[in-house]
């Protein structure tokens, strides 16, 4: 029971520590904070799933660095392209994309991301697995269980919200892309009213959605002016 508290407490960590990679970047690209991740709280799962593979991969056993930085290298972009494939098909929404960067692949992934990849491989596995792993040891059993236990919970929670959330914008996208009528700009914006503070967040934190909605809206007047002449 330990040692799964462990993991997933590394899990949680790693994500939690992508997330605040995302909203650095998003500062850094766009001028402004946003709440980036698929779900609703501070947490990015593909880090802390990297994070965790590698982990549970390495067991703190691999002192090569440059192994360390190829198997981060490779199992980085692997992920990287897996969820993107299953996340566009699932929702038909390009959640990243890096065609615009060099050495791209189909924009999935791209060979600086992969470099920053092996990179972060070696520092998860130089400095923090041994400072997390250290710190997690030093909590009592049962408050570690405890802990683990309050924050899958809430993780199980916020993947289920998030996920019928975009589910829901899944669909208008889905509308969106085979026709641009009134009644499904109506229909988008009825989802955002709706959900309130959510949706407006996962707007904010994925531009696409916003884009297609623009686009959306753009070919509502162009075919509204079309009629009118």
């Amino acid at each position: 029971m330990e040692n799964l508290a462990n993991w997933f407490l590394i899990f949680i960590i790693y994500s939690f520590l992508g997330w605040i990679v995302e909203v650095c970047m998003g500062v850094g690209m766009r001028h402004k904070i946003s709440n980036r991740g698929f779900l609703i709280g501070p947490i990015c799962p593909i880090y802390g799933t990297g994070a965790l593979l590698l982990t549970l991969v390495l067991g703190g056993s691999e002192k090569n660095l440059l192994a360390v930085f190829c198997i981060g290298l490779v199992g980085g972009v692997t992920l990287e392209y897996v969820t993107s494939v299953v996340m566009e098909k699932m929702f038909h929404v390009r959640w990243w994309d890096y065609s615009y960067m060099p050495f791209n692949l189909n924009g999935r992934i791209c060979l600086q991301a992969a470099v920053m990849f092996g990179l972060a491989a070696i520092l998860i596995e130089a400095v923090g697995n041994p400072m997390f792993l250290h710190l997690l040891e030093m909590l009592p059993g049962g408050l570690r269980n405890t802990l683990a236990i309050i924050l899958v919970l809430t993780f199980v929670v916020d993947f289920v919200v998030s996920f019928c959330l975009i589910r829901g914008f899944k669909n208008t996208i889905n509308t969106i892309n085979k026709d641009a009528t009134d009644e499904i700009s109506e229909r988008v914006h009825e989802i955002i009213m709706q959900k309130g503070k959510l949706s407006r967040r996962l707007v904010k934190a994925f531009p696409d959605f916003e884009a297609k909605q623009k686009e959306t809206d753009q070919k509502v007047m162009d075919v509204t002016e079309d009629e009118a002449d």
